[in-house]
Formats: C-alpha cells, structure tokens, sequence
C-alpha cells in the first residue's frame, strides 16, 4: 500500500475507489500502475457515490436522505431538494451543472418514516460502523475464496439475488455496509425484480424524480410504471444527452426517456423490440443474471462513443458464479442489438449500481479485451476474446468483506487540500 505520494491526478481511466467504512480512508487504485493510494477524503467518509458526469458527483448523505452535487476538484457544492423516505435509489447525472442541459434523475423506491426508521436507520448508521473490520469470519471467508477464486472465479457476488444466498457467514459478516450501497444497488434488482407483486400493497409505485440543480426547489415526481409501462426494468443511463432504459417487456425493449423541461414530465419513445439476446434459449438453463447499460467512453478521438450492453450469466449454488459474459452493442441506424466478439483496445469496467465506463487500453499497462469488476475484496478480469476469467487481492489491509466501490474518472488533479495522508 502506497500511503503517501503525488496527487491523484487525472488519467485515461477511472480510478477504482475503495471505501471500507465510515470515517475511514479510501483506498484509490490505478488499474494501470498496478499501485494503490491511501487518502482521507471527507465527503467520501460521510455519503455515498450515486452518479458522476465528468467531474462532478452526486452524493447521498449516509444520516439523512439528503442528496447534492460536489466537485471534488474545486470543493463546489449544490443542494438538491429533498427526497422522500426511501429504501432503494438510482441516480442519473445528465451533465455538469455548468451545462445548460444538467438534469439529475432518481428512481426510488419510498417508503414510510416509520419503516425507514425499523428498517434503514441501523443499516445505515450504527451497523456499517460495527463488526466488518473485526469479525474473524471475514478472514476465515477470505482465505477460503483465495483457494475457489482461481476456479470459480466469483465468489462473493450477490448483488442480483441477496435472497438466494443462504451462507449464513455472509448475512453475519457482510453486515450493513452491503445494505446501504449493495442494498441499493439490487437496484438491479430495482429493475429487475421477478416478483413485484409481492411488495405490500401499500407500498408506492417506484417513481422518478426529476430536477434542474441550483434552480428547482422541488423535484417533479412521476410513477415509473406511467411511462414505461411497467415498474421494473434491466438497466438505464445516459447516452448522447439522453437517457435511455432497457426493459424486458416487449415490444417497447429500448426506450429514450424524453423530457419536458416546460413541465418536467417525461414520457418514452420506443427505440427497437429485439432484445439483446434471446432468453429461451441462453437463459434456460441459467435463470440467474446481470445486465449493464451505459455510454462508451469518448477518450479515443478514432471512435464514436456506443450505447453498449454487458450480460453476464451465473450458475452455482448461491448464483453467483460467472458463467459468460457478453457484449453488446447498440445500432441505432438498424435498431438492433449487435453482440460484440471484440472490444480490441479497449477496456470495460463495470460498477456496481449496473453502468460502466470504457477507456481506450493503448498506451497503458491495461489488458486489452479486458472487462474489469469488483466483487467484495476482489478485482475480477474477465478476457472477451478468451472467456477466461482471473483474480486478484490489490488491497490485502482491507479486512472488509464487502467495502463500497466505484470506478471514478477524475478530470483534473483532485485538490490536496480536500484530502489527508494517512501513515
């Protein structure tokens, strides 16, 4: 571990930004120089990552709902108005604020004050500070991935379907670190929930909830199933000042979200009704799996930025190991999905609220072909051209099964002022 050093400055590719626990440092990785960097940096101790766009963050205050745009690199902040009791949420961050076109997007599932508080409050607070750094399971969990990783190469991923992962080490020694960003980040599960009708009927719809940042004082709020027709869907991002949102239904699988900004409505316009790849066949035998949406990157000046796909399929006994990885990209001129056999120079990286990112891999140490996630402790490599997979420990010191992670493109060197070495 590299616990002094240069300033974090700015690269062709996203730092991997590790956060173990509240009040504690960071760790930030460059995937490139194989090289970590320990800094403290005070908004990060005290909220959560939601969404970025070039170098601004959305983040969510750990104690409160409260939710606000901050620049790392100036230490600029705006409040955004407040958002209801909730007990899941996704984020969209159209553009900078400096854009004339800066629109940030909430999926949220609300809840009442009263469940929040029996629900969420521990989760949020006390428990995230408690036993993942000292409970003995986790190392004893640990050592035994070391000796499956390299043969099954995913052990520890149980984003898409908590429900089905019985190890009762995990539900003890994940504690609720997992819940407030893993929790919220079954945000595919959000999308991607195979019994909606279970919820209690007095539950609200998931809705979106719109704003302009440093103009409206309130969010305009919509029902999701209003417009897209259902309350669930795979993926969403945001892509050539658009968003955009994959869902299974047919005929309407791709939909451009569009906005009033007179009004603040938005409604769908229906972009294909292929599906990426064919369920019946692909997923009949592996019922459990991942689906990533997001923008390609446009740091390589030879190619236009893509709307791409990521599928990954699961087996196992808990569902979680990885069985294949696909890619896909979109075709907006045939409207249709086209699978990639090859990204080239080019690496993807995964994160773990179902986007990504890409970077152009020449001129670096990275592997091209390469799709790269985290899962617990662990960084995966997943080869396209190969379908192999690899696993690596870059940061041994941290004891926390599950520590918050997140892939962050910094577009300039991150102010020293705003962080603190640690020894």
């Amino acid at each position: 571990m590299k616990n002094d050093g240069p300033p974090l400055s700015s690269q062709p590719y996203p730092w991997l930004v590790i956060c173990p626990l509240r009040k504690k440092p960071q760790t930030f990785f460059s995937i490139s120089e194989d090289r970590s960097y320990k800094r403290s940096i005070h908004e990060f101790c005290n909220a959560i990552i939601r969404a970025s766009a070039q170098e601004w963050l959305v983040l969510e205050d750990f104690d409160s709902t409260d939710c606000y745009l901050w620049n790392p690199i100036s230490n600029d902040k705006i409040q955004l108005p407040p958002l209801p009791n909730n007990d899941k949420l996704l984020c969209l961050l159209f553009a900078p604020p400096n854009d004339p076109q800066c629109r940030v997007l909430f999926l949220i599932h609300e809840t009442t004050p009263d469940d929040d508080d029996d629900e969420n409050t521990d989760d949020n607070t006390d428990n995230k500070n408690s036993n993942d750094d000292t409970d003995p399971n986790d190392d004893d969990t640990d050592t035994n991935d070391d000796d499956i990783d390299n043969e099954d190469s995913d052990d520890g991923a149980n984003d898409d379907n908590p429900d089905d992962d019985t190890d009762p080490d995990d539900n003890n020694t994940d504690s609720d670190d997992d819940d407030i960003d893993n929790d919220n980040l079954d945000d595919d599960a959000v999308a991607n929930n195979d019994n909606p009708d279970d919820e209690d009927e007095n539950t609200p719809p998931p809705a979106l909830y719109l704003c302009k940042p440093g103009y409206d004082q309130e969010f305009h709020k919509q029902d999701l199933k209003t417009i897209i027709g259902v309350d669930l869907f795979l993926g969403w991002t945001v892509f050539k000042g658009d968003f955009y949102v994959l869902t299974w239904q047919t005929p309407h699988i791709l939909l451009r979200l569009d906005v009033d900004d007179s009004s603040g409505t938005i409604s769908a316009t229906p972009m294909t009704n292929q599906p990426p790849y064919d369920h019946f066949t692909e997923l009949l035998d592996m019922p459990y799996s991942r689906s990533y949406l997001f923008q390609s990157s446009s740091h390589d000046d030879e190619k236009e930025v893509e709307l791409l796909y990521v599928h990954i399929l699961l087996y196992g006994r808990t569902h979680v190991d990885v069985y294949k990885i696909t890619v896909f990209r979109f075709d907006f001129v045939k409207a249709v999905w086209e699978e990639m056999k090859s990204i080239g120079e080019t690496a993807i990286f995964l994160d773990n609220s179902y986007g990504g990112t890409t970077c152009c891999t020449r001129g670096t140490h990275i592997k091209k072909e390469s799709i790269y996630f985290t899962e617990g402790r662990y960084l995966y490599s997943f080869n396209l051209e190969t379908q192999s997979i690899s696993v690596s420990l870059p940061w041994p010191e941290i004891l926390v099964k599950n520590p918050r992670s997140y892939w962050l493109t910094l577009m300039a060197t991150l102010d020293e002022s705003l962080t603190h070495n640690f020894e």
